[in-house]
């Protein structure tokens, strides 16, 4: 059996019309750590919104559970309402060759920003094995994902 750590170690942040946005993390998402039992099928690991998870027990072993993250983006527009948000994998979750691919994400967004140009996402998602056979090396697995928020 052969142990790993999910985790977002790198997230990148796009925003429209607003060249000065910052991103407070006020809980790191992360995909928890699992024992990979055998990788001969593309297993998930899903984390959502509401802090609730779930993950195929044939492809993996729980050690510790994932948790969904929760960013302030800082430095909007004051009260601007909010048109959509996208999040979308900016880069799989890799550990040298190996990678996990990000699918599905969800989000949440208040309908616009507050009085102090700050908006909160939440975020959750899916992380995929390859399904190849090859077993993934003991290490923690980071990658990039990409929000941006539409006015």
């Amino acid at each position: 059996m052969r142990g790993f750590v999910f985790a977002i170690a790198v997230l990148f942040f796009s925003v429209p019309f607003c060249a000065f946005a910052g991103v407070t993390t006020v809980q790191a998402m992360s995909m928890g750590e699992f024992v990979s039992k055998i990788n001969d099928a593309a297993y998930d690991v899903t984390i959502n919104t509401n802090g609730t998870y779930s993950f195929d027990a044939a492809g993996y072993i729980e050690i510790t559970a994932p948790v969904e993250g929760i960013y302030d983006i800082t430095g909007l527009a004051p009260s601007t309402a909010i048109a959509s948000v996208t999040v979308s994998q900016g880069t799989p979750l890799a550990n040298g060759g190996r990678s996990f691919q990000m699918v599905n994400f969800q989000e949440l967004h208040p309908a616009s920003t507050d009085a102090g140009g700050v908006a909160q996402v939440t975020i959750g998602t899916t992380a995929r094995s390859d399904g190849t056979g090859s077993a993934y090396p003991d290490g923690a697995y980071t990658g990039a994902i990409d929000i941006t928020i539409n006015f």
